[in-house]
């Protein structure tokens, strides 16, 4: 369930889209939306009274259109560095999503990620939303909103792990927003062309799996071969998904998003918008939490076992 998300606002067209997208979270529980700016220390000089003056306006413009979908609107403007304020506030408002736009400069944005949002995807332990605007309109930027629709067609890469199982788990909470899902695995670093076809095989199989658990979806399967963030971009846009989801891995006890992989590279890559789920101790605690669970299910059934036995056998005892 997604019932408060955060919406760090710049006032560009991307923020009035991003606002565009909120509506449909209603459907999986979305009850608060927390409006963010953030009046950039670095930048304000002796100008910072005015800029805030500016964005306290402004931003009661943007509550007023979230109140008009019948949500609960907050609205905060805050001195100092963008990034962090962000990242500090989602903790301390226990926010369940955070909502960001590419601001990349480019011909086409949405290609690259800026820096604001490579920060939060890299520290954040909350969701986060990321969309993404590629359209060119008589030589001028235009930026279509990406958010039509977003939960509608999901894309999941699945490897089995821990982290990858909790996206599903967090998918099972979209079924009033999410007709399709898509679940790929890609096999990479490929060893032994003989084994490829039963390796395919025994992936499907995994798949199917996973999903039955999906109870309401509309559930397809892909396996193929190559650098998983390259498919992953590519089935994308051939696939025509309207959201690509995925879990975070993270670097050991400092618990940021790993640079170089996978979830990075395909933030970097496609201009689909992209769902990230944290990992991090909260995955790794889950796991431990299974893992005693099933060894506390093993003694409990040897026990049960050695019980039948003296019960049949019980001159042996």
């Amino acid at each position: 369930m997604i019932s408060t998300v955060l919406v760090p606002t710049d006032f560009t067209i991307e923020t009035e889209d991003l606002l565009g997208c909120i509506g449909e979270l209603q459907h999986v529980g979305l009850k608060k939306v927390i409006l963010l700016h953030v009046v950039d220390i670095l930048k304000a000089h002796g100008l910072t009274p005015m800029f805030e003056r500016n964005a306290r306006e402004k931003i009661e413009e943007y509550a007023d259109f979230v109140r008009e979908l019948e949500l609960e609107a907050e609205t905060s403007v805050v001195v100092g560095d963008v990034k962090r304020t962000i990242a500090e506030l989602a903790e301390k408002k226990g926010v369940d999503l955070i909502v960001m736009g590419t601001t990349t400069p480019g011909i086409i944005r949405g290609k690259l990620l800026g820096r604001t949002t490579e920060y939060i995807v890299r520290k954040s332990k909350k969701m986060v939303l990321v969309e993404k605007y590629d359209a060119l309109k008589e030589g001028k930027e235009a930026y279509a909103k990406a958010c039509t629709a977003t939960f509608s067609r999901v894309l999941v890469p699945m490897d089995c792990s821990a982290e990858a199982m909790r996206a599903v788990r967090v998918l099972s909470s979209f079924e009033g927003i999410t007709r399709e899902v898509l679940l790929v695995h890609v096999i990479e670093n490929i060893k032994d062309l003989d084994f490829l076809e039963e390796q395919r095989e025994e992936v499907l199989e995994m798949l199917r799996k996973i999903g039955d658990e999906l109870k309401g979806f509309d559930v397809r399967y892909r396996v193929v071969e190559g650098i998983p963030s390259d498919e992953i971009s590519r089935l994308a846009l051939t696939e025509e998904v309207t959201l690509i989801m995925m879990t975070a891995r993270w670097r050991g006890i400092i618990e940021e998003l790993l640079l170089g992989s996978t979830a990075e590279n395909v933030l970097r890559k496609t201009t689909k918008p992209v769902l990230l789920i944290p990992g991090g101790k909260g995955v790794r605690e889950e796991k431990e939490g299974r893992d005693e669970k099933e060894e506390e299910k093993e003694k409990g059934e040897k026990t049960e076992s050695k019980d039948e036995r003296e019960e049949e056998n019980p001159e042996a005892s």
